[in-house]
Protein backbone atom coordinates (compact mmCIF):
# COMPACT_ATOMS: atom_id res chain seq x y z
CA UNK A 1 0.00 0.00 0.00
CA UNK A 2 1.16 3.73 -1.30
CA UNK A 3 1.90 5.77 1.55
CA UNK A 4 1.01 9.62 1.65
CA UNK A 5 2.97 11.72 -0.29
CA UNK A 6 3.63 15.36 1.06
CA UNK A 7 4.65 17.16 -1.73
CA UNK A 8 3.99 21.02 -0.84
CA UNK A 9 5.47 21.76 2.90
CA UNK A 10 2.92 24.62 3.58
CA UNK A 11 -0.94 24.56 3.62
CA UNK A 12 -3.64 27.05 2.97
CA UNK A 13 -6.78 26.65 4.52
CA UNK A 14 -9.89 28.03 3.14
CA UNK A 15 -12.78 27.89 5.35
CA UNK A 16 -15.55 28.17 2.70
CA UNK A 17 -18.38 27.58 5.39
CA UNK A 18 -16.81 30.94 7.25
CA UNK A 19 -17.20 32.71 3.89
CA UNK A 20 -20.96 32.29 3.43
CA UNK A 21 -21.20 33.45 7.15
CA UNK A 22 -19.66 36.38 6.29
CA UNK A 23 -21.52 36.49 3.07
CA UNK A 24 -24.60 36.41 5.27
CA UNK A 25 -23.37 39.18 7.75
CA UNK A 26 -23.09 41.38 4.44
CA UNK A 27 -26.76 40.68 3.64
CA UNK A 28 -28.00 41.07 7.13
CA UNK A 29 -26.07 44.27 7.44
CA UNK A 30 -26.90 45.65 4.01
CA UNK A 31 -30.59 44.58 3.27
CA UNK A 32 -32.85 44.73 1.60
CA UNK A 33 -30.27 45.31 -0.80
CA UNK A 34 -28.76 42.30 -2.74
CA UNK A 35 -25.58 41.28 -2.75
CA UNK A 36 -22.76 40.81 -5.51
CA UNK A 37 -19.74 39.19 -5.00
CA UNK A 38 -16.19 40.33 -6.00
CA UNK A 39 -14.30 37.45 -6.94
CA UNK A 40 -11.72 39.42 -9.01
CA UNK A 41 -7.89 38.49 -9.09
CA UNK A 42 -9.08 34.26 -8.49
CA UNK A 43 -11.57 35.07 -5.82
CA UNK A 44 -8.89 37.48 -3.96
CA UNK A 45 -6.37 34.65 -3.95
CA UNK A 46 -8.40 32.00 -2.46
CA UNK A 47 -9.87 30.54 -5.57
CA UNK A 48 -12.42 32.32 -7.90
CA UNK A 49 -14.08 28.64 -8.95
CA UNK A 50 -14.38 27.22 -5.73
CA UNK A 51 -15.59 30.84 -4.18
CA UNK A 52 -17.99 31.93 -6.73
CA UNK A 53 -19.61 27.71 -6.63
CA UNK A 54 -20.03 28.09 -2.68
CA UNK A 55 -21.71 31.71 -3.06
CA UNK A 56 -23.84 30.41 -5.73
CA UNK A 57 -25.31 27.40 -3.92
CA UNK A 58 -25.86 29.77 -0.99
CA UNK A 59 -27.49 31.99 -3.08
CA UNK A 60 -25.72 35.00 -4.78
CA UNK A 61 -26.52 35.30 -8.16
CA UNK A 62 -24.33 38.46 -9.18
CA UNK A 63 -20.46 38.74 -9.28
CA UNK A 64 -17.53 41.04 -10.18
CA UNK A 65 -14.77 40.19 -12.13
CA UNK A 66 -11.86 42.30 -13.49
CA UNK A 67 -10.85 40.97 -16.62
CA UNK A 68 -12.72 38.97 -18.96
CA UNK A 69 -10.53 35.69 -18.72
CA UNK A 70 -11.91 35.89 -15.41
CA UNK A 71 -15.43 36.07 -16.18
CA UNK A 72 -15.10 32.72 -18.33
CA UNK A 73 -13.33 31.08 -15.72
CA UNK A 74 -16.01 31.95 -13.16
CA UNK A 75 -19.61 31.17 -15.81
CA UNK A 76 -18.15 27.63 -15.89
CA UNK A 77 -18.78 27.40 -11.92
CA UNK A 78 -22.36 29.61 -12.17
CA UNK A 79 -24.06 29.11 -14.64
CA UNK A 80 -26.78 31.25 -14.61
CA UNK A 81 -25.48 34.27 -12.34
CA UNK A 82 -24.78 38.01 -13.66
CA UNK A 83 -21.07 38.07 -14.37
CA UNK A 84 -19.98 41.89 -14.83
CA UNK A 85 -16.70 42.78 -16.13
CA UNK A 86 -15.14 45.81 -14.19
CA UNK A 87 -12.50 46.70 -17.17
CA UNK A 88 -15.24 46.61 -19.62
CA UNK A 89 -15.43 46.18 -23.52
CA UNK A 90 -11.95 46.22 -24.66
CA UNK A 91 -11.06 46.00 -28.84
CA UNK A 92 -10.92 42.04 -29.34
CA UNK A 93 -12.93 40.59 -26.50
CA UNK A 94 -16.35 41.38 -27.91
CA UNK A 95 -17.36 37.67 -29.29
CA UNK A 96 -16.18 36.28 -25.70
CA UNK A 97 -17.97 38.76 -23.41
CA UNK A 98 -21.38 37.77 -26.27
CA UNK A 99 -20.71 33.82 -25.90
CA UNK A 100 -19.88 33.88 -22.26
CA UNK A 101 -22.62 36.14 -21.59
CA UNK A 102 -20.70 38.65 -19.51
CA UNK A 103 -21.57 42.14 -18.83
CA UNK A 104 -19.02 44.89 -19.74
CA UNK A 105 -19.19 47.74 -16.99
CA UNK A 106 -18.54 50.43 -19.94
CA UNK A 107 -16.22 52.87 -18.34
CA UNK A 108 -16.01 55.38 -21.36
CA UNK A 109 -17.09 56.74 -24.51
CA UNK A 110 -15.26 55.28 -26.51
CA UNK A 111 -16.43 51.53 -24.84
CA UNK A 112 -19.93 52.77 -25.39
CA UNK A 113 -19.22 52.85 -28.91
CA UNK A 114 -17.14 49.82 -29.28
CA UNK A 115 -20.25 47.86 -27.55
CA UNK A 116 -22.94 49.53 -29.42
CA UNK A 117 -21.30 48.44 -32.42
CA UNK A 118 -21.05 45.14 -31.50
CA UNK A 119 -24.58 44.98 -30.29
CA UNK A 120 -24.98 46.35 -34.28
CA UNK A 121 -22.77 43.30 -35.53
CA UNK A 122 -24.54 40.63 -33.58
CA UNK A 123 -27.91 42.09 -34.31
CA UNK A 124 -29.36 41.74 -31.11
CA UNK A 125 -29.41 44.08 -27.69
CA UNK A 126 -26.53 43.80 -25.38
CA UNK A 127 -26.82 43.98 -21.57
CA UNK A 128 -24.33 46.58 -20.16
CA UNK A 129 -23.53 48.15 -16.98
CA UNK A 130 -22.58 52.01 -16.71
CA UNK A 131 -19.95 53.19 -14.37
CA UNK A 132 -19.68 57.09 -13.39
CA UNK A 133 -16.64 58.31 -11.81
CA UNK A 134 -18.13 60.54 -9.55
CA UNK A 135 -14.64 60.98 -7.46
CA UNK A 136 -12.48 58.31 -7.96
CA UNK A 137 -10.30 59.53 -11.05
CA UNK A 138 -9.64 56.15 -12.22
CA UNK A 139 -12.20 54.42 -14.35
CA UNK A 140 -15.67 55.42 -15.02
CA UNK A 141 -17.20 58.27 -17.24
CA UNK A 142 -15.13 61.47 -16.20
CA UNK A 143 -17.78 64.20 -15.57
CA UNK A 144 -17.11 66.02 -19.52
CA UNK A 145 -17.81 62.36 -20.90
CA UNK A 146 -20.86 61.93 -18.51
CA UNK A 147 -22.44 65.41 -19.81
CA UNK A 148 -21.79 64.25 -23.35
CA UNK A 149 -23.41 61.05 -22.70
CA UNK A 150 -26.46 62.80 -20.92
CA UNK A 151 -26.90 64.77 -23.40
CA UNK A 152 -27.31 62.06 -26.33
CA UNK A 153 -28.77 58.67 -24.71
CA UNK A 154 -28.99 57.58 -28.22
CA UNK A 155 -25.70 57.11 -28.21
CA UNK A 156 -26.65 53.97 -26.25
CA UNK A 157 -28.86 52.46 -29.25
CA UNK A 158 -28.96 48.59 -28.76
CA UNK A 159 -27.72 48.51 -25.26
CA UNK A 160 -29.59 47.36 -22.55
CA UNK A 161 -28.29 49.43 -19.59
CA UNK A 162 -29.39 46.88 -16.62
CA UNK A 163 -27.12 48.06 -13.91
CA UNK A 164 -25.18 51.63 -13.14
CA UNK A 165 -22.39 52.33 -10.61
CA UNK A 166 -19.55 54.36 -8.83
CA UNK A 167 -17.31 53.67 -6.52
CA UNK A 168 -16.33 55.01 -3.40
CA UNK A 169 -12.45 56.52 -3.31
CA UNK A 170 -12.59 56.57 1.04
CA UNK A 171 -15.29 54.85 2.33
CA UNK A 172 -13.08 52.86 4.99
CA UNK A 173 -12.10 56.37 6.64
CA UNK A 174 -15.20 57.11 8.87
CA UNK A 175 -16.72 60.61 8.04
CA UNK A 176 -15.34 61.19 4.70
CA UNK A 177 -16.61 63.86 3.33
CA UNK A 178 -15.48 62.59 -0.29
CA UNK A 179 -17.94 59.59 0.55
CA UNK A 180 -20.78 62.33 1.51
CA UNK A 181 -19.46 64.28 -2.08
CA UNK A 182 -19.54 60.83 -4.23
CA UNK A 183 -23.26 60.06 -3.04
CA UNK A 184 -24.33 63.56 -3.56
CA UNK A 185 -23.11 63.23 -7.39
CA UNK A 186 -24.46 59.31 -7.76
CA UNK A 187 -28.22 59.94 -7.45
CA UNK A 188 -29.06 62.48 -9.63
CA UNK A 189 -26.62 59.95 -12.25
CA UNK A 190 -29.10 57.13 -11.31
CA UNK A 191 -31.81 59.03 -11.38
CA UNK A 192 -31.27 58.89 -15.19
CA UNK A 193 -31.91 55.15 -15.78
CA UNK A 194 -34.85 54.53 -13.63
CA UNK A 195 -35.42 51.14 -15.32
CA UNK A 196 -31.87 49.62 -14.41
CA UNK A 197 -30.66 48.58 -10.69
CA UNK A 198 -27.65 50.50 -8.59
CA UNK A 199 -24.47 50.33 -6.61
CA UNK A 200 -22.25 52.36 -4.83
CA UNK A 201 -21.22 50.65 -2.01
CA UNK A 202 -17.77 48.60 -1.63
CA UNK A 203 -17.54 46.61 1.68
CA UNK A 204 -16.45 49.76 3.11
CA UNK A 205 -19.74 51.51 2.18
CA UNK A 206 -21.93 48.80 2.86
CA UNK A 207 -21.30 49.67 6.76
CA UNK A 208 -22.24 53.39 5.82
CA UNK A 209 -25.39 55.17 6.14
CA UNK A 210 -27.70 53.46 4.44
CA UNK A 211 -28.06 55.44 1.94
CA UNK A 212 -25.16 53.93 0.40
CA UNK A 213 -26.68 51.04 -0.41
CA UNK A 214 -28.94 51.51 -3.45
CA UNK A 215 -30.32 48.49 -4.66
CA UNK A 216 -26.98 46.41 -4.76
CA UNK A 217 -23.77 46.40 -2.55
CA UNK A 218 -20.35 45.21 -4.02
CA UNK A 219 -18.46 43.37 -0.89
CA UNK A 220 -14.81 42.24 -1.78
CA UNK A 221 -12.00 41.78 1.44
CA UNK A 222 -15.09 41.62 3.97
CA UNK A 223 -16.18 38.28 2.18
CA UNK A 224 -13.07 37.13 2.94
CA UNK A 225 -12.52 38.00 6.58
CA UNK A 226 -10.99 41.96 6.07
CA UNK A 227 -11.93 44.59 8.11
CA UNK A 228 -14.51 46.60 6.11
CA UNK A 229 -13.59 49.94 8.20
CA UNK A 230 -10.05 51.19 9.36
CA UNK A 231 -11.46 51.67 12.94
CA UNK A 232 -13.34 49.45 15.08
CA UNK A 233 -13.82 46.09 15.29
CA UNK A 234 -14.19 43.62 12.26
CA UNK A 235 -17.68 42.07 12.29
CA UNK A 236 -16.45 39.73 9.81
CA UNK A 237 -15.15 36.23 10.38
CA UNK A 238 -11.76 34.94 9.35
CA UNK A 239 -11.66 32.39 5.93
CA UNK A 240 -8.09 31.58 5.54
CA UNK A 241 -5.54 29.91 8.24
CA UNK A 242 -1.76 29.69 6.66
CA UNK A 243 0.49 27.18 8.36
CA UNK A 244 4.35 26.36 7.11
CA UNK A 245 6.29 23.44 9.31
CA UNK A 246 9.52 24.00 11.31
CA UNK A 247 12.23 22.44 9.00
CA UNK A 248 15.06 23.27 11.51
CA UNK A 249 15.34 24.59 15.07
CA UNK A 250 19.18 25.56 16.56
CA UNK A 251 20.43 27.35 19.81
CA UNK A 252 22.23 30.93 19.09
CA UNK A 253 23.96 32.46 21.35
CA UNK A 254 23.95 36.67 22.22
CA UNK A 255 25.73 38.30 20.04
CA UNK A 256 24.85 36.21 16.57
CA UNK A 257 23.26 37.55 13.60
CA UNK A 258 19.92 36.69 11.70
CA UNK A 259 19.23 36.10 7.51
CA UNK A 260 20.27 37.93 5.17
CA UNK A 261 22.11 41.12 5.99
CA UNK A 262 22.46 40.43 9.62
CA UNK A 263 18.92 42.59 10.39
CA UNK A 264 18.72 40.82 13.86
CA UNK A 265 21.51 40.47 16.58
CA UNK A 266 20.18 38.02 19.29
CA UNK A 267 21.00 40.47 22.59
CA UNK A 268 20.83 37.43 25.05
CA UNK A 269 21.35 33.02 24.06
CA UNK A 270 18.05 31.28 22.76
CA UNK A 271 16.67 29.24 20.19
CA UNK A 272 15.87 30.46 16.24
CA UNK A 273 13.38 28.34 14.22
CA UNK A 274 13.34 28.35 10.67
CA UNK A 275 9.97 27.81 8.63
CA UNK A 276 9.42 26.85 5.41
CA UNK A 277 7.75 30.08 3.61
CA UNK A 278 8.78 32.94 2.22
CA UNK A 279 8.08 35.75 -0.10
CA UNK A 280 8.67 33.28 -3.05
CA UNK A 281 4.89 32.10 -1.26
CA UNK A 282 3.70 35.48 -1.32
CA UNK A 283 4.59 36.27 2.40
CA UNK A 284 5.42 39.82 2.37
CA UNK A 285 9.02 40.49 2.81
CA UNK A 286 8.03 43.58 4.52
CA UNK A 287 7.20 41.55 7.20
CA UNK A 288 11.01 41.15 8.27
CA UNK A 289 11.93 41.66 11.58
CA UNK A 290 7.99 42.83 12.11
CA UNK A 291 5.89 39.70 11.59
CA UNK A 292 4.23 37.25 14.16
CA UNK A 293 3.63 33.77 13.94
CA UNK A 294 1.89 31.21 16.77
CA UNK A 295 3.82 27.84 17.68
CA UNK A 296 1.16 25.63 19.53
CA UNK A 297 -0.69 28.30 21.34
CA UNK A 298 2.68 30.81 21.82
CA UNK A 299 3.80 34.07 20.05
CA UNK A 300 6.51 34.29 18.51
CA UNK A 301 8.05 37.05 16.58
CA UNK A 302 9.88 36.95 13.11
CA UNK A 303 13.37 37.90 13.26
CA UNK A 304 15.60 38.52 10.43
CA UNK A 305 14.82 39.07 6.67
CA UNK A 306 12.04 37.27 5.28
CA UNK A 307 13.67 35.05 2.19
CA UNK A 308 12.57 33.74 -0.76
CA UNK A 309 11.90 30.16 0.61
CA UNK A 310 11.99 30.64 4.66
CA UNK A 311 11.86 32.81 7.71
CA UNK A 312 13.34 32.44 10.74
CA UNK A 313 11.28 32.58 14.30
CA UNK A 314 12.39 33.62 18.03
CA UNK A 315 11.10 30.55 19.93
CA UNK A 316 13.27 31.26 22.84
CA UNK A 317 9.43 31.38 24.71
CA UNK A 318 8.09 27.81 22.99
CA UNK A 319 8.75 24.60 25.10
CA UNK A 320 10.95 22.12 23.68
CA UNK A 321 8.34 19.72 22.84
CA UNK A 322 6.35 21.78 21.12
CA UNK A 323 9.49 22.66 18.16
CA UNK A 324 9.64 19.28 16.38
CA UNK A 325 10.21 18.60 12.92
CA UNK A 326 7.10 19.39 11.05
CA UNK A 327 5.79 21.27 13.65
CA UNK A 328 2.99 23.98 12.02
CA UNK A 329 3.88 27.67 12.49
CA UNK A 330 0.44 29.55 11.80
CA UNK A 331 1.40 32.81 10.12
CA UNK A 332 -2.19 33.25 8.95
CA UNK A 333 -5.43 32.27 11.50
CA UNK A 334 -7.18 32.97 14.22
CA UNK A 335 -4.75 34.20 16.52
CA UNK A 336 -3.10 35.93 13.34
CA UNK A 337 -5.84 37.61 11.68
CA UNK A 338 -5.24 38.67 8.37
CA UNK A 339 -5.51 42.55 8.91
CA UNK A 340 -2.92 42.33 11.76
CA UNK A 341 -0.24 40.04 9.62
CA UNK A 342 -0.89 43.12 6.27
CA UNK A 343 -0.47 45.83 9.15
CA UNK A 344 2.57 44.43 10.56
CA UNK A 345 3.73 44.55 7.01
CA UNK A 346 2.78 47.77 6.32
CA UNK A 347 0.42 46.77 3.67
CA UNK A 348 -3.16 45.71 3.63
CA UNK A 349 -5.08 42.80 3.40
CA UNK A 350 -6.31 42.82 0.09
CA UNK A 351 -2.67 43.11 -1.24
CA UNK A 352 -1.52 39.92 1.66
CA UNK A 353 -4.56 37.58 -0.09
CA UNK A 354 -3.75 38.07 -3.53
CA UNK A 355 -0.37 37.85 -2.81
CA UNK A 356 -0.67 34.35 -1.49
CA UNK A 357 1.06 31.69 -4.40
CA UNK A 358 0.68 28.61 -5.67
CA UNK A 359 2.95 26.80 -3.80
CA UNK A 360 0.49 25.66 -1.16
CA UNK A 361 -1.28 22.55 -0.68
CA UNK A 362 -4.58 24.15 -0.82
CA UNK A 363 -7.45 22.48 1.27
CA UNK A 364 -11.51 23.42 0.89
CA UNK A 365 -13.09 23.00 4.13
CA UNK A 366 -16.66 24.22 5.52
Amino acid sequence: MASHRILRSSQLTIDLGRLLRNYEIVAEQAGPASVAAMVKANGYGLGAVEVSAALAAAGCVEFFVAHVAEGVAVRAAVADAKIHVLNGAMPGTEDDLIEHNLVPVLNSLEQIELWRLAATASGQELVSTLHFDTGMSRLGLAADETATLLDDLDQLSGLRIEHVMSHLASADVAGSDQSAAQLASFGPLRDRFPDASASLANSAGIFLDPAFRFDTVRPGIALYGGTPLTDGTNPMVQVVTLEAPIVQVRNVVAGETIGYGATHTMEDGGRVATVALGYADGFLRSSSNRGMGWVDGHPVPIIGRVSMDLITLDVAAVPEASLWLGAPVELIGDNTPIDDVAGRAGSIANELLTDLGTRYQRVYVE
